[in-house]
């Protein structure tokens, strides 16, 4: 019987009202869910934890994942700069340490910590931050794997980093985001789930959203500007924002909803540019994970989802997604076999088991390269 693989997760951000609620978080726990699954179907035993910052230490679960928040002493603010001297005492009893956000205060710090203890250190960027220390200060260099969520997220650090590397896009559960026959759709509702910033582009879609079409809108206020900016487009069409469903409320809108747009750009709406727009586009591979036909914008890794034209569409500018919408209007696209096809891309790229045993693949190598004493 292989030992029990003990691995240590550590984000600088959890669920909390103190917390992002956006896909760096949601991802962290996918991952979990993902090796939970794959430990089963390999046979062997794994334990993993959760260890984040915060205001006070506390200890809690989310489903069978203990989740450990040691107090933050970082004099710095923001949820990407959390640093604890509590780290030192819990990292000891791990086999193996994923860093999260791993370009960051926070990354930098505990890419240090866990170096010092010589543990096996594996890291990945989920877009927030992009700390000089770990880039040019070769701070990424000690690491001894880095799992990137795109072939895009890993063009941004390639020069900084050339150890063992992989690029695994996903997980989602695809049990829970799954279509439902049983469930009325409701034509030509367009849904777009994203929290409100400008560079999620969200201003792209209402401009060039027709009259034949709604569009709902989920996703928490996160620029108060920006939203005013959406509600005044908005009016006199067919709009409506979400700002606090839960997950019951998300896949029955995904299972409801007629077509999916994220509209994510490296230029928003006040001419800032954007680096890392979209690493992944979470949403959207839930999106085709629950049967529906995908429009995403040519930002960052988003074109990388779309594996071929039946399941979903790529523009770049308002005259290319005008053009996508009568399409879909006219009944030229998608084809009828698009359900199936979204549903059996999703189930073999991106579902728990896939990416769970890309990741555990890529652990034991990082262990194997290192010498450590993890029984195979």
């Amino acid at each position: 019987m292989p030992s029990t693989l003990k691995i240590a997760h550590l984000t600088p951000a959890v669920f909390s009202q103190d917390s992002y609620l956006g896909g760096g978080e949601r991802y962290v726990y996918n991952i979990c869910g993902a090796i939970r699954l794959a430990s089963k179907e390999k046979g062997f035993s794994v334990n993993q934890t959760i260890i984040s910052f915060g205001k006070q230490a506390m200890c809690f679960k989310h489903g069978d994942t203990p989740v450990v928040i040691l107090q933050n002493i970082s004099p710095v603010l923001g949820m990407v700069n959390t640093v604890s001297d509590g780290l030192w005492d819990v990292l000891g009893r791990f086999d193996i340490i994923h860093i999260h956000q791993s370009l960051t205060i926070f990354g930098a710090y505990c890419v240090a910590i866990a170096k010092s203890m010589d543990l096996p250190i594996v890291t990945t960027d989920l877009g927030g931050g992009h700390e000089e220390t770990m880039l040019l200060g070769k701070g990424l260099e000690l690491s001894d794997g880095v799992l990137s969520i795109s072939k895009y997220a890993h063009s941004l650090i390639s020069s900084n980093f050339k150890g063992i590397s992989r690029v695994v896009i996903g997980p989602i559960d695809t049990d829970f985001f799954s279509p439902d026959c049983q469930v009325k759709k409701v034509k030509n509702q367009v849904l777009c789930v994203n929290r409100i910033l400008p560079h999620k582009g969200i201003d792209r879609i209402i401009e060039a959203l027709p009259d034949e079409l709604s569009l709902i809108v989920v996703g928490q206020i996160y620029n108060k500007k920006y939203y005013d900016l959406l509600l005044r487009m908005a009016k006199g069409k067919n709009i409506t924002f979400i700002s606090d469903a839960d997950d019951a409320k998300l896949i029955n809108l995904y299972q409801t909803s007629s077509l999916f747009i994220q509209a994510s750009t490296h230029v928003d709406c006040y001419g800032k540019k954007v680096l890392k727009p979209e690493l992944m586009g979470l949403t959207t591979l839930e999106a085709m994970s629950c049967g529906l036909p995908v429009i995403v914008s040519d930002a960052g890794s988003l074109p990388e989802l779309i594996t071929s034209g039946k399941i979903g569409r790529i523009f770049s500018n308002k005259s290319d997604l005008e053009l996508i919408f009568d399409d879909y209007l006219a009944g030229n696209w998608p084809s009828a076999d698009q359900v199936s096809l979204s549903r059996d891309t999703s189930t073999e790229k991106y579902s728990y088991i896939s990416v769970g045993n890309q990741i555990y693949d890529l652990y034991l190598e990082v262990m194997q390269t290192k010498q450590t004493d993890f029984v195979v």
